[in-house]
């Protein structure tokens, strides 16, 4: 479905296509919405989608998620709540957004990838189909105490990716890490520890296999 004007009524309404918008949603001119999507509500602050911008079928946004002008989000994709989305990124099918990721201007996600709490994408940034970005040191279903853990019971360890990086088809990176600008992860590898701009790093574990031009070390 196409907004053609832009959207933010005052009460819920369920469009063509089972799309399900909560009232406090503001969807900008020239959207598109797909079949079976589901904006939900406001409680932690409402839902903004930029001008001309493409929402798949099936697709879940929760509360206080922001996406900036001309982004795609494609079918199947969830995006959590506290999520900032900038301009001009496309994200795959199947991709998962957990809360408070936040995600630089074109960027681009492939198709299966979760970006887990924590993590941050500078502009530009490329994930790889199927890369993973992990946020746990110590992961464990249940405590001590054998009772599951809540999100009081763990420290996030956050990964941040630096402008225009890439990672990958199927690479993993450890928990705490930084990746520099410009940096490119071979599709893969598992990377340990933090990786200088411009580097090459294939392997597991991850080692570097050269620089980019212009980013040799000194």
């Amino acid at each position: 479905m196409i907004f053609t004007e832009d959207f933010n009524k005052k009460e819920l309404i369920t469009f063509e296509g089972n799309i399900r918008v909560h009232p406090d949603a503001q969807i900008s001119a020239e959207s598109v919405i797909g079949e079976n999507t589901l904006i939900l509500d406001s409680k932690l602050g409402k839902v903004t989608i930029g001008e001309s911008c493409i929402i798949g079928n099936f697709t879940i946004l929760e509360e206080n998620v922001n996406i900036g002008d001309g982004s795609k989000i494609w079918h199947f994709c969830h995006i959590r709540n506290d999520v900032k989305i900038g301009k001009n990124c496309i994200l795959g099918d199947y991709v998962f957004i957990d809360s408070g990721v936040q995600i630089g201007d074109e960027t681009k996600i492939q198709n299966y990838v979760p970006v887990y709490h924590g993590v941050v994408l500078e502009e530009g940034v490329f994930l790889g189909p199927n890369s993973l970005t992990t946020n746990d040191l110590i992961p464990r279903a249940r405590t001590e105490k054998g009772e599951i853990k809540g999100g009081d019971d763990w420290q996030v360890s956050a990964i941040h990716i630096g402008k225009d990086a890439s990672i990958g088809a199927g690479a993993v990176l450890k928990p705490g890490i930084n990746i520099g600008e410009k940096a490119l992860i071979g599709a893969g590898a598992v990377v340990t520890k933090d990786v200088p701009a411009g580097a090459v790093v294939v392997g597991n574990p991850g080692h570097i296999l050269r620089y980019i031009e212009g980013y040799e070390p000194k």
